[in-house]
């Protein structure tokens, strides 16, 4: 207390003259209206600018939230699509026109979250927060906002691995888009942003910053998910066929949000070819 004392008389005659500048600033902005205005205006300024600021540093902890709200969003609008898609379908069947309100769609969207993933190794995997308990399955497709992700490999109550296409067991027919022109979609483990399509034939026209999509050409993942796009063009060391470089659309190092897709018909599909194969032995 008493260092506070001394404080107050040793700096005594600034202090009296900063309150007599405060009385006469005081006195300036109520009685001139300019001055008051221009008072106003600045202090709005300073405030609007701390108000902001306020609200980005709150934005940035609420991120976690809104991304949440986004990706339940998305899954909603893709079932909605896939429904629509097959409601329109049989809208071109006559004879289906009174089944139309009970049919269900052919794919069915989870969200969910990756929680562990490798980028390293030779066969890498995901790991999923989503398992049997939300409906989770094997050989389902996985995706995000940029395009396929791979497929779930094995699945538990609460969790899911996925087989990425950084995985060198993963082959993926592919096609070039807006051609019929097919091949098979690999990983050399050398990086996790490119991949190669092989088996492309040598008359196929195909530059480079072509679209690489799925074919449709398997039970697992239906025709036209973005793959990447073409990096390279180079001829197969044997001959008659490309080799080309894909640059990944889904960037694995940093991968999160996904989709986990259903195909309801697959095992329909996959029943019916079985049976075909067995008639032709």
């Amino acid at each position: 207390m008493r260092n506070f004392f001394y404080f107050l008389a040793r700096h005594a005659t600034f202090l009296f003259f900063l309150l007599l500048e405060g009385i006469c600033m005081a006195l300036v902005f109520n009685y001139n209206d300019y001055q008051k205005t221009a008072f106003l205006s600045s202090s709005n300024a300073v405030c609007g600018a701390l108000y902001s600021a306020q609200d980005a540093v709150g934005g940035y902890f609420h991120l976690g939230s809104a991304n949440e709200q986004l990706a339940a969003e998305n899954v909603a609008l893709r079932n909605q699509v896939a429904l629509l898609q097959k409601q329109v379908a049989l809208l071109t069947d006559s004879t289906k026109l009174a089944t139309l309100q009970g049919v269900e769609a052919q794919y069915l969207s989870t969200s969910a979250h990756v929680i562990n993933s490798t980028t390293n190794k030779s066969r890498n995997y995901l790991t999923i927060d989503k398992g049997e308990d939300n409906g989770i399955k094997r050989d389902m497709f996985v995706l995000n906002g940029s395009g396929v992700v791979g497929l779930v490999s094995a699945v538990s109550a609460h969790y899911a691995t996925v087989l990425p296409l950084v995985n060198t067991s993963m082959r993926l027919s592919v096609k070039l888009k807006g051609t019929n022109y097919r091949g098979q979609l690999v990983w050399n483990s050398i990086s996790p942003r490119y991949g190669t399509m092989v088996d492309v034939p040598e008359h196929a026209q195909v530059a480079e910053g072509d679209s690489i999509l799925t074919s449709g050409s398997s039970s697992f993942f239906p025709e036209g998910l973005m793959v990447g796009t073409v990096r390279e063009v180079d001829m197969d060391k044997n001959g008659g066929f490309y080799k080309l470089t894909i640059s990944l659309a889904v960037d694995f190092s940093s991968v999160y949000d996904v989709e986990v897709v259903e195909n309801r018909e697959m095992q329909e599909q996959r029943t019916l070819e079985e049976l075909g194969n067995s008639d032709t032995k």
